[in-house]
C-alpha cells in the first residue's frame, strides 16, 4: 500500500504549496486524542508535529468539527475566538485551514489542516473548499488502506466488467458559440453504471446510468452496501476514474471512455468538434495517440483533467506535439482555480482555454470575477486561443460573458449532458439580425447566425 501513502504525501504537499502555508498535514482522532500521521512542510515547526499526540480537545480541529470555529482562520493572535488558546501559542499558530475526511463507509477518520506561524489575510472560503476538495482525494487514498488488497482485487474486477463491456456510456453536453449561439460541437461526458454486488452476491444492474464526468451525482437512492466496498452507484464518476487510478487502471477506463466517445464521432456533422477528457499520465502513455491516429483528428479537441497533477512534464508536451501533427486541438480544462492552470497555459499554450465554472457561477454581481474573466479573454486572444465558459446556469452569467468576449460556453442553461443527436440550438436563440434573447435578457450578437 505504499502507493497510497505517497499519494496522500503528494496531496500534503500540493495543498501546502497551494495556500502558500508553512505546514500541511494529515491528522485522525483515535479515543480522546489526535495523532498527526504524515505532514509535508521543513523546519522546527515540523519538527513539534511530527507524531504529535494531542487531548482533542485543546486543537482547532475539534473546535472546528463542532462549530465552535470557522474552517479558515486568517489571524489567528487577533480572532477572540483563538488567541487565548494554549495551542495558538504553543506552536505559534498565525493563520489555519482545516476540513474533514471521511472514509467511503461515511465514517469520521480525522482532519487534513494547513498552517502557518504568520497571519494571511488572504485565506477564505475558496481556500477551504479546495482544501475541502483535497480532503475527498486523501479519504480515497485512506478508504483504501483500510480496505486492503481483497477490496482492490474487487475493484479491479468492477473495473474490467464496465471496460469488456465497451466501457461507460456517454453523453454529450453541446458547446455554442456566444455570440452567435450557434453550435460548434459537444464534450463527452462518462456515465457509469450501478455497482455489481461484491463477489458471491447477485450482481447489480450494468445498464442503469448515473452521473456524468462533470460530478452530477447518480439518480438512484443508494441501498447500504457500503460495507462490501466502495458502492460506485452513488459515486460521482470523477470517484470511478479515481478508484480506477488507485489499482492501475486509471488509463485503461479513460480509454474505454474515450474509445466510446470517438466511436459516435461519425454522428458529429462536419465542422462540429468532439471534445474528450485525458489526464496527462494517459496522454504521457502514448496509447491515447495509438487510439485517436485512426479518427478525424481535426474535429477533435482533447482536454487536460490535472486530477493529480503532471509528474512527467517533458514526456505529457512531446505526446502534446504529436497529438497536434494528427490535428487535434489541446485544451486546458479548469482554469481559474489553481496557480498550476495558470502556469499549464504558459507550458502548453492550448488552442482551447476552458474557464473553471467556478469563475462562471455569479459572475455579474462579482467584480473580481469579472476581472478575471476579462483577463482571460485578453489571455486568449493574444494566443490565439478560444475560451470557453463552463457551467453557465442563469442568463445574467450568459449576458456577462458574452459581453465580456468569452468566445463559447456549455452549462444546464444553454444544453443539458445527453445522448445523440445534438440540438441545432440552445436554450438562446438568435430572434433577429444583431439580437438574441435568453429568458427576457437581450444579448448583442456581433456575428448572427444564418436563418
Amino acid at each position: 500500500m505504499r502507493e497510497r501513502t505517497d499519494e496522500v504525501a503528494r496531496v500534503l504537499d500540493l495543498a501546502r504549496r497551494h495556500l502558500g502555508t508553512d505546514v500541511a498535514w494529515l491528522s485522525r482522532f483515535t479515543g480522546d486524542e489526535q495523532v498527526i500521521d504524515l505532514i509535508s512542510g521543513e523546519g522546527e515547526l515540523v519538527e513539534r508535529l511530527v507524531g504529535r499526540h494531542v487531548e482533542q480537545e485543546a486543537t482547532y480541529c475539534a473546535r472546528v468539527l463542532d462549530g465552535r470555529l470557522p474552517a479558515v482562520i486568517p489571524d489567528a493572535r487577533a480572532d477572540q475566538r483563538t488567541a487565548a488558546l494554549a495551542v495558538t501559542r504553543e506552536l505559534g499558530i498565525g493563520s489555519y485551514v482545516g476540513a474533514p475526511v471521511y472514509l467511503d463507509s461515511g465514517e469520521f477518520y480525522g482532519m487534513l489542516c494547513a498552517l502557518s506561524t504568520e497571519p494571511d489575510p488572504g485565506l477564505g472560503d475558496r481556500e477551504a473548499r479546495f482544501l475541502g476538495l483535497l480532503a475527498d482525494v486523501v479519504a480515497d487514498a485512506v478508504s483504501a488502506l483500510h480496505r486492503g488488497g481483497a477490496d482492490d482485487d474487487h475493484i479491479r474486477s468492477v473495473i474490467a466488467q464496465v471496460i469488456a463491456r465497451g466501457g461507460p456510456v456517454m453523453v454529450f453536453q453541446p458547446v455554442f458559440d456566444l455570440p452567435t449561439h450557434g453550435l460548434v460541437g459537444a464534450e463527452a461526458l462518462a456515465r457509469f453504471p450501478t455497482f455489481p454486488a461484491p463477489p458471491g452476491e447477485p450482481a447489480g444492474d450494468l445498464g442503469e446510468e448515473t452521473g456524468d464526468q462533470a460530478g452530477g451525482a447518480a439518480g438512484e437512492e443508494a441501498d447500504d452496501r457500503s460495507a462490501a466496498g466502495p458502492y460506485f452507484g452513488d459515486l460521482p464518476p470523477d470517484r470511478w476514474f479515481a478508484h480506477a487510478a488507485s489499482v492501475g487502471m486509471g488509463i485503461d477506463l479513460e480509454l474505454a471512455a474515450i474509445r466510446a466517445a470517438v466511436a459516435e464521432l461519425p454522428r458529429f456533422p462536419r465542422g462540429l468538434s468532439l471534445a474528450v477528457n485525458a489526464s496527462p499520465a494517459t496522454i504521457a502513455s502514448g496509447r491515447l495517440g495509438e487510439l485517436l491516429a485512426v479518427t478525424a483528428a481535426d474535429q477533435l479537441i482533447v482536454e487536460i483533467t490535472e486530477r493529480d497533477g503532471i509528474h512527467d512534464l517533458p514526456g505529457t508536451l512531446a505526446r502534446l506535439y504529436e497529438l497536434r501533427d494528427m490535428g487535434v486541438r489541446i485544451a486546458v480544462d479548469n482554469v481559474g482555480v489553481a496557480y498550476a492552470s495558470l502556469r499549464r497555459l504558459v507550458q502548453i499554450l492550448p488552442d482551447v482555454v476552458k474557464m473553471n465554472r467556478w469563475l462562471t457561477t455569479d459572475v455579474g454581481a462579482d467584480a473580481a470575477r469579472r476581472a478575471l474573466v476579462e483577463a482571460l479573454v485578453h489571455f486568449s486572444r493574444q494566443i490565439g486561443a478560444c475560451l470557453v465558459a463552463e457551467g453557465i446556469q442563469r442568463a445574467d452569467e450568459l449576458r456577462v460573458l458574452t459581453a465580456a468576449g468569452v468566445d463559447q460556453g456549455q452549462g444546464e442553461f444553454l444544453g443539458p449532458p445527453g445522448p445523440l443527436p445534438l440540438p441545432a440550438h440552445g436554450r438562446c436563440v438568435p430572434v433577429r439580425p444583431g439580437e438574441s434573447r435568453a429568458a427576457g435578457v437581450r444579448v448583442r450578437v456581433l456575428n448572427p447566425a444564418p436563418a
